[in-house]
Formats: structure tokens, sequence, C-alpha cells
């Protein structure tokens, strides 16, 4: 397993309060000692509430989630993300101690951060892991069948669904679930995380408009599996999933459980060209264009030719070297699925 344990730049969806667990990791159900804090066996199911994700939505509808998850799995903790990391350690915490299964409200940054809690756990057995959609872009919720749908009915549905093991990335010592992207994508994820407004695809449009006309393409030197070149592109994207920025299918025939990552390469456009090959992109039909290079591989290594490289994973901000290695961990998220 990789190590785990980069903190995020920026996130829309942790407050900074320090480090560490919130206080309520520490509330009854759990006991607290000086030297660790113990999960008590009873308790079945943790349900991880982020209440900033989507601009506070998640807050509102914690209630409805928890009264939810009790009737379906019986004695649940809900806890509260409160800082960035906070996610992780609580799930990784839980797992270790007995956690049958992780319930997600919030967004995909809160589900990329409790995922990377549940892969870092040192069990032989990780429980599955589900997601209910509250936050902006809602793209892994796609994936598990729960988008769309209130916290009530989507935790119905997991109920009655299926596991499923999900691929995941690793990159900058970090796991991600449904994509790593560079460039334009990550600085349109930068204003949509620092926006107090919005959701869903107009949230991302809206971001795009305000990227366009200040954006500057960036040289890279990809290497993959069967190939090498260097570029000029507006975004790099690597997916598992096929939808990034709540509905733009940069990676469209991306299959979450296939041991693949799949490749988008865009070069540089006018802004004109931009803006009329976008809607291809939101439909997954831009990948014909002379402009797009689109490939599967195993492994990927990026080299900037323009200093640090600027990414986001799963929607949210990293910058950590003008390198990165990425590589494929093959069904490794046990994942629930809506029925």
């Amino acid at each position: 397993m990789a190590p785990v344990g980069s903190i995020p730049t920026r996130s829309r969806h942790l407050s900074r309060q320090g480090p560490g667990p919130p206080k309520h990791a520490l509330a009854a159900p759990w006991r607290s000692h000086p030297e660790s804090v113990t999960f008590l066996p009873t308790v079945t199911t943790i349900l991880l509430v982020n209440p900033a994700a989507g601009r506070g939505r998640a807050a509102t509808l914690a209630a409805e989630a928890e009264h939810a998850a009790k009737s379906a799995w019986g004695a649940v903790v809900r806890l509260e993300t409160t800082a960035p990391g906070a996610a992780m350690a609580i799930v990784r915490q839980a797992v270790e101690q007995g956690a049958q299964r992780v319930v997600v409200l919030g967004g995909d940054g809160t589900m990329h951060e409790a995922a990377n809690g549940l892969l870092q756990a040192a069990v032989q057995d990780r429980p599955p892991i589900g997601i209910l959609p509250a936050g902006t872009g809602n793209d892994y919720a796609k994936m598990a069948g729960t988008a769309g749908h209130r916290p009530a009915d989507a935790v119905r549905r997991l109920a009655a669904g299926t596991i499923r093991r999900f691929d995941v990335g690793v990159a900058w010592g970090e796991y991600f679930l449904n994509s790593v992207g560079i460039g334009f994508d990550a600085e349109v994820a930068r204003v949509v995380n620092a926006s107090k407004h919005g959701s869903g695809i107009p949230a991302y449009l809206m971001a795009v408009a305000r990227v366009i006309s200040r954006f500057v393409p960036f040289e890279v030197e990809v290497k993959a599996d069967e190939r090498t070149f260097t570029d000029k592109l507006l975004l790099l994207e690597i997916g598992i999933g096929p939808c990034v920025g709540g509905g733009f299918r940069l990676t469209p025939f991306a299959e979450p459980d296939d041991g693949l990552l799949d490749i988008c390469a865009i070069q540089q456009m006018s802004i004109p060209g931009i803006l009329t090959k976008l809607p291809l992109a939101m439909l997954g039909k831009h990948t014909g264009l002379k402009q797009v290079r689109s490939f599967r591989t195993t492994a990927l290594s990026i080299t900037s030719h323009n200093g640090p490289l600027h990414a986001q994973f799963d929607g949210e901000l990293r910058e950590v070297s003008a390198t990165m290695d990425i590589r494929i961990e093959p069904r490794a998220l046990p994942l629930m699925i809506a029925g």
C-alpha cells in the first residue's frame, strides 16, 4: 500500500481548526484514553458528515441521513469533520477498531478523504464505503447510483444494493477515486472551491467563464505504458470514472473496475475554440478531435516544463512538485452500489 497523508492545500469541505480528529470523534460511543481512542464493537456503521459540503447543505440533511441509517443498519455513530485531514484519521481509526461500514454524507472531497482513511487502515478485510450526495459536483455518487437522491432514499437504495470493488489511483503518495486533473480543470476547481454559490454544472460553467480568459497553457512530457509525448496542453485528465466537474465527460469510456487509467490530453486552444468544443466535452464526444489524445494505461509519468504541477484530486487542490507518477490499484475499494 502506498504511503498516504498529504494535507490539502485548500478544501471546500473542511474548515481549518487545527490538526487531529475533531472533538466529535472522542464523544460517546468512543472511549477516550490518553494514548488511544477505543471504538465500541456494538456500533456497526459510521456516518461521516461534512457540514460544510454543498455550501452547508449536508448539515441540513444530517438528521435525515442518521435516522435512515439507523433504520437500515442498526447502531450508528454520526461524526462530523471540522479540519483538513480529520476525515482520514476518523475513518482509519474506526475501521481498525471494527466498523463494518462507512457512510459519507458530503461531496467528492469528503468521500476522497474518507476513502483515503479506509485504504490506509491496517486491516485484512476493508469494510464497504457508501456515499450520500450532498456536495457541489457529486461525480462519485453518480457511479454509486445515489446521485440525485435525498439521504433517506439513498440509504434505502444502498441497503438494498450490492458491493463492488472499484479501482483507485495513487499519485503524490495519495489515493484518488475518480480523477486527477492538471491544468484548466484544476483552475476551474480552484474557483468553484472558493465560491459560495451554486452547485452541479452551473457552478462549473460559471467557473469556466472566469478562468478561460486568464488561463496559461502548460508544457509537459508524458510517459505511459506504450507512448511518450511532449506538448503544450489546456488540460490533462487522468480518469478512473467517466465524469468530472458535475457533468463533464472528459474520459467518457472509463470503467471504474477495469484496472486501467483513462487519459485525456487536450492541446492548447483559442478562447473561441474552447467555447465551441466545450459542449462536446460535456457530452463525451470530444475524443475524436485532432486536439485531443485519448488512451488507456496502467501507469503514467508527468514532468512539467513550467514549474510545479497544479492539480485537482477528486476536486481537491494539490500542488506538490513538477513531476507526478501515477499508478492504478485495481479493485482496491469496496463501494456500496445502490440497488
